[in-house]
């Protein structure tokens, strides 16, 4: 089966589409299929739909009802292809509710199936769009599971403990709100640092982390890193933060910590909530204080950061694998065609 992809942010690699579509195209492959990426901002107007139509892909799949799905929505208008679209976050929680969503509607309208990673956000969608709701399918994120996740040789041993925000620099990500927090919890325990991991995503916003981190010298960003190499930092560090204002559900940081058995503070939104049990498989706030005070509980409870990591590990064990994710996209694709 040949199918397009249709893939916004699919540069850099480190944005959190880019590493689901990576992984989707890899395992779409291992089943066989014969997959393409087209990179909606590196293909623009004629280029694309010329590219895509040298392809001759079977289907398009598109990422992003905002972004993706209104380029899928009109190559396949063009050139008489069915597409699918996958619903991964800001285009149900933001632009569906501002000005663009008029501009989605035709696209979300016109796709053979939507995808939402968790029932929650097939909810959220039924809320605006209820005729939709019955033509959208769950199919979990998937997240490979790590051989070797233990902490690095000499990580218990080290004299700093280390909270990671793995996010690109842009505002729904909040990754300002812990600053102040953690300075309050730096002064009462001295070893806590707060590393900062991701691309730059809008530049003004950026602009104010850099000048923020400057009053904050607990604190210190790491830039890009490679997504091959997430894994070591992931293992180097204590706790892995989510702080993020909206989440398409099952946010691949969030499974990528968990997978290397990583203890998780997140903020209490709906994407966090669909796989973040309070207490249970990692610790959900509320507010700057229950942050404050989680962060706390995590420093001193050695036993506590060790059950909430293990539970995590066990549940994206069970319910994440992606082999399972990229076959159920194939069995979805069939079951377009074949009804086409």
């Amino acid at each position: 089966m040949r199918v397009g992809i249709i893939a916004p942010n699919y540069y850099p690699a480190e944005t959190g589409n880019a590493v689901t579509v990576r992984r989707i195209e890899a395992q779409l492959r291992l089943l066989g299929c014969e997959v393409r990426v087209f990179p909606v901002e590196r293909l623009p107007g004629e280029r694309l739909q010329a590219a895509v139509a040298e392809f001759a892909p079977q289907i398009l799949h598109a990422f992003h009802a905002y972004h993706g799905g209104r380029v899928a929505y009109a190559l396949s208008k063009s050139l008489g292809l069915p597409y699918l679209i996958t619903l991964t976050g800001t285009d149900i929680y933001q632009a569906l509710c501002d000005q663009r969503g008029l501009e989605m509607h035709g696209a979300l309208r016109g796709a053979a199936r939507l995808v939402a990673f968790h029932a929650c956000v097939k909810k959220r969608l039924g809320e605006h769009l209820s005729s939709l709701e019955e033509r959208t399918v769950l199919i979990h994120q998937g997240v490979e599971l790590p051989t070797e996740y233990a902490p690095l040789a000499g990580a218990g041993e080290k004299e700093e403990f280390v909270f990671l925000l793995p996010a690109g620099l842009r505002p729904v990500k909040n990754v300002l709100f812990p600053l102040a927090p953690l300075a309050e919890l730096h002064a009462r325990y001295p070893q806590v640092r707060l590393e900062l991991a991701g691309p730059v995503l809008e530049p003004g916003y950026a602009a104010q982390v850099m000048e923020a981190l400057e009053r904050y010298p607990f604190a210190r960003y790491l830039g890009v890193v490679a997504h091959e190499a997430m894994g070591e930092l992931y293992r180097r560090v204590d706790v892995v933060l989510n702080t993020s204002l909206t989440e398409g559900g099952m946010a691949n940081t969030v499974l990528e910590a968990l997978s290397y058995a990583k203890p998780l503070l997140v903020s209490d939104i709906e994407g966090n909530r669909s796989i973040i049990r309070d207490g249970v498989t990692g610790l959900v706030y509320h507010s700057a204080a229950d942050f404050c005070s989680k962060a706390e509980h995590l420093v001193t409870d050695a036993h506590l950061r060790d059950r909430l990591g293990k539970n995590g590990r066990c549940l994206v064990r069970d319910n994440c694998c992606p082999e399972k994710e990229a076959g159920a996209y194939l069995a979805l694709y069939r079951d377009i065609l074949g009804a086409a």
